[in-house]
């Protein structure tokens, strides 16, 4: 070890014990536990803020529509099967109450990532989840005459705010929104998810029905 390993060494050593010493007034709440979204909680975040279309579809979603791409694993891992993924989505969503939080964390505990790329997929593959129970217990019933919009937060995403932007405030019939769904990909997207469900990776919006 040269002379400059040695001092950052020292100085990491140093360091410690003023860590160590640091006390936490309050614990930290499970929403601050995953750093830059602790302000940020999602709609979906708890099945007690969805409607029923989505509860009762949900777990027939993960039995028959199941597309989501597990999340990358260390080149010295197992990478993370289609089944196990699928299974592991099917025990997190049958039953409620569920949560985005107790998801992810079930999640870096089953397979071997962290906790922040945990939080980050449970965020996008819940909220693709969502979406496609909203939209399978839609298909359920009679679409005639229901106009439907592009919702969510502010988008960032050219493909959102351009389809955001082609949807009156009336909305649209759902096979129009449908429609737009592709085209956003296809112009604004470089690599689109395969799911004909979502536009972009980490996308938070999706198909609601215009009250």
């Amino acid at each position: 070890m040269n002379s400059l390993a040695y001092h950052i060494l020292g100085s990491l050593e140093q360091r410690e014990p003023a860590i160590d010493s640091l006390e936490t007034p309050e614990p930290l709440s499970q929403k601050g536990e995953f750093g830059r979204y602790q302000n940020e909680q999602p709609e979906f975040a708890k099945s007690q803020y969805m409607p029923d279309l989505v509860t009762e579809n949900i777990a027939d979603v993960v039995r028959r529509e199941f597309a989501l791409e597990p999340p990358a694993v260390g080149e010295d891992q197992d990478p993370i099967t289609h089944d196990e993924y699928r299974d592991f989505w099917l025990d997190h969503v049958s039953d409620t109450p569920w949560s985005i939080y107790g998801i992810a964390e079930a999640m870096a505990t089953r397979f071997p990532i962290n906790r922040g790329w945990a939080f980050k997929n449970a965020r996008q593959h819940l909220n693709q989840l969502v979406l496609q129970a909203r939209m399978r217990g839609y298909r359920q019933e009679r679409l005639a005459g229901r106009r439907f919009r592009w919702a969510g937060p502010d988008p960032d995403h050219p493909a959102c705010q351009w389809l955001m932007s082609q949807v009156p405030d009336e909305g649209l019939p759902y096979h129009e929104i449908v429609e737009l769904m592709g085209e956003a990909k296809q112009r604004f997207v470089e690599d689109p998810p395969s799911s004909a469900h979502v536009v972009h990776d980490w996308c938070r919006h999706e198909i609601r029905e215009v009250q």
